[in-house]
């Protein structure tokens, strides 16, 4: 299904001349990314009553791939940024007339369009940030109107996490095993290439799909009798990711401990996998020492340590569906959880402001 057939598409030139309804959200994604959010985001107002529009870069028309209810969203897309910063000033007055603004991904680089739309000044303004060490150092005052939110339960702002995807296919195990990984820069991959090739010596049967763009983690660089076990996909629509990940059992997290940047997973920063695993409910495989902050443990998920994880993706290859619906069960009461302290903290923020 091709999404110009159901989402009213436009360019963002043609939202200078559009008609603002009454009960209506902007959302607006500066940069190319990050578009993974918009549906769940999306999903929140239109569940407490509201239109959305959205003002995205081109990059994430078909993240509302999966989408339902599409009737109260509007896509306004641009091409490149500059396109946008040369129509701040008008750009600003048309955002003045929505209820909130959600600015979906508030950067540290990106203050000075932030003021020339006056956002800064608006108290229609909402910032998400996915990394909130400079949030508590620049945009402090927002606290205190619950304006500030986050993906995770951090120690400041208000939680609300955008997991919801759309219309997604609940499946029984695949024969073959079949596990899904983001792979992400400055990471090592080591401990999990060394477990896959025990697991290979050992004549199991299974694949790990892999996304994302780590140059450290390609298939020239692991030893060549895994190359059929180990998928590996660069870059991907997200139509794709979706079908990769509805296809898969298992989502792999693989977050260690030993590395610094990986442990700010657990104070400053959100994983997005976690919202992957949400979404789709699919159990994740991670390390116990980040299992805590997203509320996974062994009824929902499957949890390893730093020596064990062969025994866990064993115990994934080997599991039966009786075990995984378990599981996926006890997923949707989190996802559940999740979705109800979102709405709750969404609904602090309008009674603030009004």
């Amino acid at each position: 299904m091709n999404y110009k057939n159901y989402i009213e598409t436009k360019s963002f030139k043609e939202l200078f001349n559009s008609d603002i309804k009454k009960h209506s959200i902007l959302i607006f994604e500066p940069n190319k990314y990050h578009h993974e959010c918009s549906p769940g985001f999306s999903k929140y107002f239109i569940d407490l009553g509201y239109n959305v529009d959205l003002l995205i870069h081109r990059n994430g028309i078909d993240s509302f791939y999966l989408f339902d209810g599409t009737k109260n969203i509007r896509l306004f897309i641009f091409k490149n940024l500059k396109h946008i910063q040369r129509k701040t000033k008008k750009l600003s007055r048309i955002m003045k007339k929505y209820d909130f603004v959600l600015v979906q991904s508030t950067d540290q680089k990106r203050k000075d369009l932030y003021i020339n739309l006056k956002f800064l000044k608006r108290n229609n303004t909402i910032f998400v940030f996915h990394e909130i060490t400079f949030a508590e150092r620049i945009y402090s005052k927002y606290f205190n109107g619950n304006r500030i939110w986050t993906l995770g339960n951090m120690s400041k702002g208000k939680q609300v996490n955008p997991h919801y995807f759309g219309n997604i296919k609940i499946r029984e195990l695949n024969s073959k095993t079949r596990f899904f990984m983001t792979s992400t820069a400055h990471r090592s991959y080591y401990y999990l290439i060394e477990t896959v090739m025990k697991l290979y010596e050992n004549n199991f049967s299974f694949e790990i799909i892999i996304t994302g763009r780590s140059k450290r983690f390609l298939k020239q660089k692991i030893p060549e009798c895994l190359h059929k076990i180990f998928k590996f996909k660069s870059k991907v629509s997200f139509l794709e990711l979706y079908r990769d990940i509805e296809s898969s059992d298992f989502i792999i997290i693989p977050l260690n401990p030993k590395s610094k940047n990986d442990n700010l997973y657990k104070t400053t920063k959100v994983t997005g996998s976690m919202q992957l695993v949400l979404g789709f409910l699919k159990p994740a495989l991670i390390n116990k020492k980040f299992s805590d902050f997203y509320n996974l443990n062994n009824k929902n998920s499957l949890i390893y340590n730093n020596h064990n994880l062969y025994d866990v993706m064993k115990k994934a290859i080997n599991m039966n569906n009786k075990e995984y619906k378990i599981l996926q069960s006890n997923l949707y009461k989190l996802e559940n959880k999740i979705y109800n302290a979102s709405i709750d903290n969404i609904i602090k923020t309008i009674d603030e402001k009004n």
